[in-house]
């Protein structure tokens, strides 16, 4: 489980911006927003606002470029890493970015700090502290040296073995976290692997508005039976979008003969790829058809034909069923996309009642629920500000003091009122228009 995350120099973000999921004394809808972890209280949920261009998505993002950098390790010296840095300020293209991530597997808090950028890793360090121990201790440590890009490590106590070193320093290159040469490494390490054991089987993709593989994702579950088809009947039937059933079968098609074509005579295609497209030209899709209560009974209706609604939650719903059952990590870019602000919310209450181990990021427009107390924490709302210069800055309410908000303070008109920063600063509606005569 992620305990907080920091990263700088990221796309927008340009000073170091940290959001934790650690909550707050507050015992404030403790047994629906709090899940213990050890000795650490962890939060389900987190709410990302603010006006549009403030990085929100960018947050998001700076998670899963976490995971791309331990599980997706560069594969030869003269690849990229690739991510964007800020562009707003020159000193920051030609600096390095900073990511530093707590998070708990097992037993153990680790803490993993990284320097780098789009062609090196510079430095990192990895500290580690078992539930039961009083200090965290070092796990390795790794520097590059930028001018002749050799790469050297050095094991706490406790994970001293020249076995590994020699291995690992093989395949250590100067792109590639030490993560990255284990996973290029004919090496057993038991705590590397249950590391990206759980990075791998933690964090679901994240879902973007205008996502085209989540309803593959979703429907590939439902065939693998990932997901209980009865259960996801039931989460739908309970939106009030009048389905009563639904059915996916998987079925094999052609190619479209112009994307074959392309794709053969790609040099970004790897050649085993080609030779399996000519043997078999075809790809898996899914027909879904919903159920509906018609005037003579029930009525099969095409996935196609369903409003971009129902699609979303068919999606989301999915999606709602495996971080309740399982333990995961799920980032949502615009949660309210197509929903209804009702079913909106009613996809974050049902989350928090029945979920146990999983955390739930997502940005979001609608603040209305700002007005009640009852629906959230303090320390569970993040807002997302752009400065003058047009670097984000990143901070929950819980950081206000109680000058800006008591207890009795409505969040909501604090919100609109601009006191908490987050909102547009929109111009007048002024438009002006010019005559034009004719000749």
């Amino acid at each position: 489980m992620i305990i907080d995350f920091s990263i700088s120099n990221f796309r927008s973000i340009r000073d170091k911006q940290t959001l934790s999921f650690e909550a707050t004394n507050s015992n404030h809808l403790e047994e629906y927003f709090v899940m213990k972890v050890g000795k650490y209280r962890l939060l389900k949920i987190a709410t990302l606002l603010g006006a549009n261009a403030s990085g929100k998505s960018n947050i998001l993002k700076a998670f899963y470029l976490f995971t791309d950098i331990m599980l997706h390790p560069c594969k030869d010296k003269t690849s990229d890493i690739e991510y964007d840095r800020f562009f707003l300020d020159e000193a920051c293209l030609n600096s390095p970015s900073e990511m530093a991530v707590n998070f708990i597997v097992g037993t153990s808090r680790y803490k993993y700090d990284i320097t780098f950028d789009n062609k090196i890793v510079y430095h990192e360090t990895l500290k580690c502290q078992p539930f039961d121990a009083l200090r965290e201790h070092t796990v390795y440590e790794r520097e590059t040296d930028k001018d002749t890009l050799v790469s050297t490590m050095k094991w706490g106590e406790k994970y001293r073995s020249i076995t590994n070193t020699r291995i690992l320093s093989g395949n250590l290159l100067h792109n590639r976290t030490l993560f990255g040469a284990y996973l290029n490494s004919n090496v057993d390490i038991p705590w590397m692997k249950s590391i990206l054991s759980w990075l791998s089987d933690y964090f679901m993709p994240m879902v973007t508005t205008g996502d085209q593989k989540l309803q593959k994702y979703v429907s590939q579950s439902l065939v693998d039976h990932l997901i209980d088809k009865d259960e996801l009947v039931r989460q739908i039937t309970k939106a009030d979008i009048g389905i009563s059933d639904l059915v996916v079968e998987q079925t094999k098609r052609p190619l479209n003969t112009n994307i074959l074509d392309l794709l053969l005579h790609s040099d970004q295609v790897p050649e085993v790829m080609k030779q399996e497209l000519k043997s078999d030209p075809t790809r898996m899709d899914f027909d879904i058809h919903m159920s509906h209560n018609g005037y003579q009974g029930i009525v099969p209706m095409d996935y196609k034909q369903e409003s971009g609604g129902t699609q979303r939650y068919y999606e989301l719903s999915g999606l709602l069923l495996q971080i309740i059952k399982e333990s995961h990590f799920l980032a949502i870019d615009e949660l309210e996309c197509r929903l209804h602000p009702d079913l909106y919310q009613h996809f974050v209450t049902t989350y928090l009642l029945n979920s146990h181990h999983s955390q739930l990021v997502f940005s979001s427009h609608l603040s209305e629920f700002l007005s009640d107390r009852d629906l959230f924490r303090d320390d569970s709302v993040w807002i997302t500000k752009k400065s003058e210069k047009g670097d984000t800055e990143l901070y929950s309410l819980a950081d206000f003091d109680s000058e800006t908000l008591r207890d009795t303070t409505n969040r909501y008109n604090a919100y609109r009122a601009g006191r908490l920063g987050g909102i547009p600063h929109l111009g007048d509606t002024y438009v002006s228009s010019t005559k034009t005569t004719e000749s």
